[in-house]
């Protein structure tokens, strides 16, 4: 029986955080300083934890060493002993997509996703709770190849409509000024948590460039 995408995010994190807990709690604490600091006990934890988890796993090169992620690692030391389905998947594993989207259309658990920071269009199956997701719904997710289809990750921020004129306003403006798409969908995970802790600030608040923020 094939493994599921979690399954396989098991099998790498085990053998990540097994070569020292050192390496994993910088990481924390990079995360962290991009997106936002969160807390055990706080409602969004568990979704943060998965974002944290992924990019972490599927992202993130250390600064010494082999330069390699997790995953590539994993596939590096393993490649040799795996099977071609899980070898073929690993592989897909490693060139996965986090981006801020606009949902297209929905039809069930089939979404015509456009990436408003790298430009493109994405059909994805999507094996997440569906409850919110709409036609124009602003999200930051991430899309991986999951038995050759591009399927959601496991955590999927939405973004409520009325910033919705704010986030295009800074995704047009990191566009002019060149800014790096992954800075750019950290600094919007990090106004989304802004929002959720301090529910009493105005959106136009929070939905800022980096550096213009005024909370």
């Amino acid at each position: 029986m094939s493994k599921s995408y979690e399954e396989y995010l098991k099998d790498i994190e085990k053998e990540a955080v097994a070569e020292g807990l050192g390496d994993f709690r910088l990481a924390r604490d990079q995360f962290h300083e991009a997106t936002g600091i969160f807390e055990d006990g706080e409602p969004w934890f568990e979704l943060r934890m998965d974002m944290f988890s992924d990019w972490y796993l599927l992202d993130r090169r250390r600064t010494s060493g082999d330069g390699l992620t997790p995953v590539e690692r994993y596939l590096t030391r393993h490649v040799h002993e795996l099977g071609e389905s899980d070898r073929l998947q690993l592989e897909m594993l490693t060139v996965t997509l986090r981006s801020v989207f606009r949902i297209v259309r929905a039809k069930n658990s089939h979404f015509l996703l456009e990436d408003l920071a790298a430009g493109g269009m994405w059909l994805t199956n999507c094996t997440l709770p569906l409850v919110g997701f709409r036609h124009e719904d602003i999200i930051d997710t991430r899309i991986v190849l999951f038995n050759s289809c591009p399927t959601f990750g496991r955590s999927t921020v939405l973004h409520p409509r009325e910033a919705h004129g704010a986030i295009k306003a800074i995704i047009s403006r990191a566009k002019t000024e060149a800014l790096c798409p992954r800075r750019l969908v950290d600094h919007l995970d990090m106004m989304r948590l802004k929002l959720d802790r301090y529910s009493n600030v105005k959106i136009a608040h929070v939905y800022r460039y980096p550096g213009d923020a005024v909370f």
